[in-house]
C-alpha cells in the first residue's frame, strides 16, 4: 500500500526532537505538511523535512493528508482533535487526549462515525521491556497480583511559564505524569481497577496540581498504588508484586532508543536481572498507527481512550 501522507499540528518540543526525526526514517510514512503559528520557528523544520508549511486551518483544508500527530498542549486537544475528524484526517494525539472524559467521549463517538483511527500516545506500550514484563505477569510467573506500584515525578520545570503550570492549557501534574501512571496499570493488568481514593497537591503560587497520588483495586482484591508530581526527586518506574515473586521496572515510560534496559525478578529462587535489548517506541507506536489505519482495526484503541480517561475521571471525583 501507499505510504500515508502526514501533518504534524503544531512544532511542539517533542515533534520537533522526536517525531519528525523519527517519521523521516518510518517506511509507512511520508511527511506532508507541518503546520505552525509561527512562521520563524516552522519554516526551518518544513525546509529541513521538505514538506510545506501551513497555518492549522490548512492542514485542516488540505485534502492529500491522510493523518495528523497532534502535540498541542492538554488544553487545545478537544478543539483541533474534533475539527480534524470532522474533515476525516486519522489522528494520533498526545496524552492526555482530553481534560475530561466528557471531552474524550465526544471525540471517541465521532471517530467511530467517521470510522477513523483515534489513537492516545503513551508509547511506552510498545516497548519491548514493558511488553516482556507484562508477558510475565499474564503468564503467572509471579503468580496471583497483589499490589501494584509506579512512580512518575520529576523536579520542577525550570520556566514558569510552561504550559504544565498553565491552568488553561490543561497544565497539571494528573493529565501530565499521574496519566501514565494510571495507564501503566490497565496496560500491565487490564480494565478491571476502579480508584477508590485519590489526593492532589496544589500550592498558593500555582493554578494546578502539582502532585499526588491515587489507591485502586481490581475485583479480585489486588490494589494499585500511584505516585507522581513536578516537584520530586525523578522517578519513573512500576513494580508488580505477586503471590510468588516480584518484578520492577525502572526507566519504564522514557527509555531513549539507545537505552539497555532490564526487568528485576524476584522469587523463591533469588533475583534475577533480565537485560531487554534497546528499542525505539516512537517508531513503534507510529508501526502501530500505520497498522490500524491500513487495516481499519479502531475499535481496541477508542476503548483504551475511554478507560483511560474514566480513571482519570474517578480521581478527580475521588479528591472532592
Amino acid at each position: 500500500m501507499k505510504k500515508i501522507r502526514i501533518g504534524i499540528l503544531g512544532c511542539a518540543n517533542i515533534a520537533v526532537r522526536t517525531i519528525l526525526p523519527t517519521l523521516e526514517k518510518h517506511p509507512e510514512f511520508e511527511i506532508t505538511a507541518l503546520a505552525s503559528r509561527s512562521k520563524c520557528k516552522g519554516a526551518p523544520l518544513a525546509e529541513k523535512y521538505n514538506c510545506r508549511l501551513f497555518s492549522y486551518q490548512e492542514l485542516l483544508n488540505a485534502a492529500d493528508i491522510d493523518a495528523v500527530y497532534v502535540p498541542l498542549p492538554t488544553g487545545l486537544h478537544a478543539e483541533w482533535v474534533m475539527k480534524l475528524l470532522a474533515v476525516g484526517k486519522h489522528t494520533l494525539c498526545e496524552k492526555s487526549l482530553g481534560c475530561s472524559l466528557a471531552e474524550v467521549q465526544e471525540m471517541v463517538d465521532l471517530a467511530q462515525r467517521r470510522n477513523l483511527a483515534l489513537m492516545e500516545t503513551f508509547q511506552f506500550r510498545f516497548h519491548r521491556q514493558n511488553l516482556h514484563a507484562r508477558e510475565l505477569v499474564r503468564s503467572g510467573h509471579i503468580g496471583e497480583v497483589r499490589c501494584f506500584r509506579s512512580s512518575f515525578g520529576f523536579p520542577p520545570f525550570p520556566d514558569s511559564n510552561n504550559i504544565r503550570y498553565n491552568c488553561v492549557l490543561g497544565g497539571g501534574a494528573l493529565l501530565d505524569a499521574g496519566a501514565y501512571t494510571l495507564k501503566v496499570v490497565d496496560f500491565i493488568l487490564g480494565g478491571d481497577f476502579t480508584v477508590k481514593s485519590a489526593i492532589l497537591r496544589y500550592d498558593d503560587s500555582s493554578e494546578v496540581d502539582l502532585g499526588g497520588g491515587i489507591m485502586l483495586a481490581d475485583s479480585k482484591g489486588a490494589i494499585a498504588e500511584l505516585a507522581f508530581g513536578f516537584d520530586n526527586f525523578y522517578q519513573c518506574n512500576y513494580e508488580v508484586w505477586g503471590s510468588k515473586g516480584k518484578l520492577t521496572v525502572q526507566r519504564a515510560f522514557t527509555a531513549p532508543k539507545d537505552f539497555i534496559p532490564d526487568i528485576l525478578l524476584e522469587d523463591n529462587d533469588g533475583k534475577h536481572q533480565i537485560q531487554i535489548e534497546p528499542d525505539d517506541h516512537f517508531f513503534n507506536m507510529f508501526t502501530e498507527f500505520a497498522n490500524k489505519i491500513k487495516n481499519s482495526d479502531f475499535a481496541s484503541e477508542y476503548e483504551k481512550c475511554l478507560r483511560q480517561a474514566n480513571l482519570m475521571e474517578q480521581t478527580r471525583t475521588s479528591c472532592l
